[in-house]
């Protein structure tokens, strides 16, 4: 295991996709507001940033990453009961994110 901040997801280096140094950190950011606990968010949190990692065209950029952010949405809302108000804060935090990325590419 890579090492932790206090209050970071896990992760593994064997299975961390390819994304800017700077989105994993900021995503952790966004992820650690959640009342929810760091092992139930870490598959959703890989899930997330492989479809990220798999973005490659810029002109799929955004339909992609709107893919992304809808099923993590999704699975956070449905499966771990995150309230309606928190999901917007969520979608808003990601979409943001998604355009920094956007820009860079």
């Amino acid at each position: 295991m890579t090492n932790v901040q206090k209050g970071a997801i896990p992760t593994t280096t064997d299975e961390t996709p390819s994304v800017p140094g700077w989105v994993e950190p900021a995503l952790d950011d966004i992820l650690a507001t959640l009342p929810i606990e760091r092992e139930k968010l870490a598959p959703l949190r890989a899930s997330y940033l492989d479809c990220l990692a798999g973005c490659g065209r810029a002109e799929d950029l955004d339909m992609e990453h709107d893919a992304c952010r809808k099923g993590l949405l999704r699975a956070l809302t449905d499966t771990l009961d995150l309230a309606p108000a928190a999901a917007r804060t969520l979608e808003q935090q990601l979409e943001k994110l998604e355009l920094d990325i956007s820009a860079q590419v």
